[in-house]
């Protein structure tokens, strides 16, 4: 068995009991909100969750390295009448990369009174110890090293054109 395989049934394993669906994609797997499953549509829709995020955990088994970018989506409308004024309004809203997500969704109450609760960031940090646990090193994400490159660049470009203009200014000054 390979072991992007095992990596996803062990985190599938892991989120059985929880609002989380893992998908296999090629090259890894996906975890987000199970919105298909009839049982946490109604649980999701009590706590008002509006978002949706999304690990895309990939796995380089020639390098033993793997890598999770989260994907947070939001959608929001709203219609209706205000006064004698119509009005509608929609916006949406994408953020990827390394997304931090505080949120904690109340499931219900235990028997014994202990309140049944989870945290999508405690799930991502699951998701990262299995990976640990089966060897695998934790790596940059795409849409982070993107980023970190964008970063470089800017600071490169802007070193450049200072150096250029105090080059200018001394043949002209």
């Amino acid at each position: 068995m390979h072991i992007t395989e095992r990596f996803a049934g062990l985190v599938e394993a892991e989120l059985a009991d929880k609002p989380f669906s893992v998908v296999r994609v090629p090259g890894g797997f996906d975890v987000g909100f199970a919105l298909a499953d009839a049982r946490w549509v109604s649980i999701l829709a009590v706590n008002d969750v509006r978002d949706s995020i999304t690990y895309n955990v990939r796995v380089n088994e020639r390098t033993g390295k793997f890598s999770i970018n989260d994907t947070l989506r939001r959608i929001s409308w709203s219609a209706g009448v205000s006064g004698m004024v119509p009005r509608l309004g929609f916006s949406m809203s994408y953020q990827s990369g390394r997304v931090k997500y505080g949120r904690v969704i109340q499931l219900g109450v235990a028997p014994g009174g202990f309140e049944v609760a989870f945290s999508p960031e405690e799930e991502r940090a699951r998701i990262r110890a299995i990976g640990q646990q089966l060897g695998l090193k934790p790596g940059l994400s795409r849409s982070v090293l993107i980023g970190l490159w964008t970063a470089g660049g800017v600071v490169g470009l802007c070193i450049l054109g200072a150096a250029i203009a105090l080059i200018i200014q001394a043949f002209l000054g």
